[in-house]
C-alpha cells in the first residue's frame, strides 16, 4: 500500500544537528526511475548510518544492515503504531500492521495459521494451473504488457482463492487496485480507496454473519483479549490481505522479469537449471536480495542514541530493509546478481521481527512457480524496443509497466 508525498518542507528539530541533514525524499530518489535499488544504496554510501530528512514530514533514515534489523526487531522501542510516509496521525490505523505486540500478535495469528507451509503445499496445483492457464493465453502473441497481463492478474486470482470468491471477480478489483496504487493524484486515489472500502466491506459483512472456512472468514472474526474486532479493523484487516498480497508480489514478479528480460546470461543460467530445486532457490534468494522493495516507517516510543545520533520518542524513522541486502559489509560488490555467491543471499525483503512477512512461504511458492513456468515457455524474451519500464517509487517500489517480446 502507498502514501502521496508531502511537498512542503518540515523544520529541523532542534536536536538535529546540521551534519545529519539529508535530502532524501523516498517518492524521488536520483536515478529511482532506471534502477531504484541502487538509487537507495547510493545514500547508503554517501550519508551518515543514521541522518534526518526534511522531506515527507520530516523523518529519520536507516541505511546499515545492523542498524536497521535492530529497530525492525525492537516493538518497545521502534513502535509500527504508523508506518506510512508522510506520518498521519490522524488517519484510521491499517491493522494488524499499524499495531504492535501483545494486540499484533494475537491479530496476526489466523493469517499465520491460514499461510503454513502444510496450507501452502495444499495450493500449489491451483497456483501452477493458474500461471499456466495466464501465460499461455498469450504466449502464442510474442509479446505482452507484463505488468497488466500476468503480475497483477496472479496474485489477485490467489487473492480471490484464498477468501473463496470468483476470480471473475479481479475484473470489478483490478482496476479500483489500481487506481488505489498508482491514481498519481489524492483525488483519484479518495475515490478509488472508497470504493475498495465499499467491496470489502460487503464481503467482510457477510464472512462475519455467516463465516466459512477460508482465510477471509478466519481474519475478519479475529479476536484480541477474547473480543471479536471491530467491522472496521475488520475491513482494515481484509484490505491488507489483498494490497500486501498484491502489491507486493506484483512488484517481485516484475523486478525479476526485468532483470531476465535485460540479463540473457542469467536467463540462460536459469533455464539450464531449472529442474535443480537447491539452484533455482538460490537464485530466487539472490533475487530477492537484489530487488527488495518494501519499507516501512517505525515511531520511537523512547529516546535513544543510534550511530551517534540523537533520536527523540515521537520521532519518525525510516529503516530502510532493502538496504540490508545491499550492504557491502555483507556482501562484495552488491549491485551484482551472482547465482553463484559462495555465501547465501542476506537480505529483509519479508521483514524482521514480529512484523516479518507471515506470506513469505507463499510468496517463495508464486515465485518459484512462476519462475519454472514462464521458463519453460518463454525461455528467450526481451523489453520491447523503444519502451522504458517506469518505476514507481515510494514505501513500495513498483513498476508501472513493462512491455516484453519474444521469438
Amino acid at each position: 500500500m502507498e502514501q502521496v508525498q508531502s511537498a512542503a518542507l518540515a523544520p529541523r528539530p532542534d536536536h538535529v544537528p546540521l551534519d545529519r541533514v539529508i535530502e532524501f525524499d523516498l517518492y524521488a530518489l536520483p536515478g529511482g526511475e532506471d534502477d531504484a535499488q541502487a538509487a537507495y544504496w547510493r545514500f547508503q554510501q554517501d550519508c551518515p548510518e543514521v541522518f534526518w530528512t526534511p522531506f515527507n514530514g520530516g523523518h529519520w533514515v536507516a541505511t546499515r544492515a545492523d542498524i536497521v534489523e535492530a529497530m525492525l526487531r525492537d516493538p518497545s522501542t521502534y513502535s509500527s503504531n504508523r508506518v506510512f510516509l508522510p506520518r498521519d496521525d490522524n488517519a484510521p490505523r491499517t491493522v494488524p500492521l499499524e499495531a504492535d505486540p501483545p494486540v499484533h500478535t494475537e491479530m496476526r495469528k489466523p493469517l499465520s495459521r491460514g499461510l503454513f507451509p502444510k496450507a501452502v503445499d495444499a495450493m500449489e496445483p491451483s497456483i501452477r494451473e493458474l500461471a499456466t492457464s495466464l501465460i499461455d493465453g498469450f504466449v502464442d502473441r510474442g509479446g505482452c504488457e507484463f505488468v497488466g497481463e500476468f503480475a497483477n492478474v496472479f496474485p489477485m486470482n490467489i487473492f480471490l482463492d484464498l477468501i473463496e470468491l470468483p476470480r471473475t471477480e479481479r475484473e470489478v478489483l483490478l482496476p479500483i487496485v489500481e487506481a488505489f496504487i498508482k491514481g498519481g493524484s489524492i483525488e483519484v486515489r479518495n475515490e478509488a480507496q472508497m470504493k475498495l472500502f465499499a467491496y470489502i466491506g460487503e464481503v467482510v459483512r457477510q464472512r462475519r454473519v455467516t463465516p466459512g472456512d477460508d482465510l477471509g472468514s478466519m481474519i475478519v472474526n479475529s479476536t484480541v483479549a477474547g473480543e471479536r474486532i471491530g467491522e472496521m479493523e475488520a475491513i482494515s484487516y481484509m484490505t491488507l490481505l489483498l494490497l500486501g498480497g498484491l502489491d507486493t508480489i506484483a512488484s517481485m514478479l516484475s523486478f525479476i522479469t526485468k532483470f531476465l528480460a535485460e540479463h540473457p546470461e542469467h536467463r540462460r543460467a536459469l533455464v539450464a537449471n531449472l529442474e535443480d530445486d537447491v539452484y533455482v532457490k538460490r537464485a530466487m534468494e539472490e533475487l530477492f536480495r537484489r530487488f527488495g522493495i518494501v519499507n516501512a516507517g517505525r515511531v520511537l516510543t523512547r529516546d535513544v542514541e543510534v550511530a551517534g545520533a540523537t533520536l527523540r520518542a515521537n520521532d519518525t524513522v525510516f529503516p530502510v530493509n532493502l538496504l540490508v541486502g545491499l550492504d557491502d559489509r555483507l556482501h562484495d560488490d552488491p549491485l551484482k546478481v551472482d547465482f553463484g555467491r559462495e555465501k547465501s543471499a542476506r537480505h529483509l525483503t519479508f521483514g524482521a521481527g514480529p512484523h516479518s512477512c507471515p506470506g513469505s512461504q507463499l510468496a517463495r511458492r508464486e515465485i518459484t512457480i512462476f519462475l519454472r513456468e514462464w521458463l519453460r515457455r518463454i525461455p528467450d524474451f526481451a523489453v520491447k524496443p523503444g519502451t522504458r519500464p517506469k518505476t514507481i517509487m515510494g514505501v513500495t517500489i513498483s513498476l508501472h509497466s513493462l512491455d516484453l517480446v519474444w521469438p
